[in-house]
């Protein structure tokens, strides 16, 4: 049986045509605002809550 798991050196858009998705340069832009909107919201507050929940040690300061 033949690996399928993508080259781990390849870009993200290589692997997604490689499965059949076709990414558009307005697709790409709509991810990277989302993105970007996502981290602005992102506060430490958050991100400790989130650590504990998964069981994670807290950030060192």
């Amino acid at each position: 049986m033949a690996d399928s798991s993508p080259d781990t050196g390849a870009r993200g858009e290589d692997v997604l045509a490689a499965a059949g998705i076709v990414v558009s340069d307005e697709g790409k832009a709509r991810a990277r605002r989302r993105l970007d909107e996502a981290q602005a919201r992102w506060t430490p507050d958050l991100d400790a809550a989130a650590r504990a929940q998964l069981g994670l040690p807290a950030r060192a300061a």
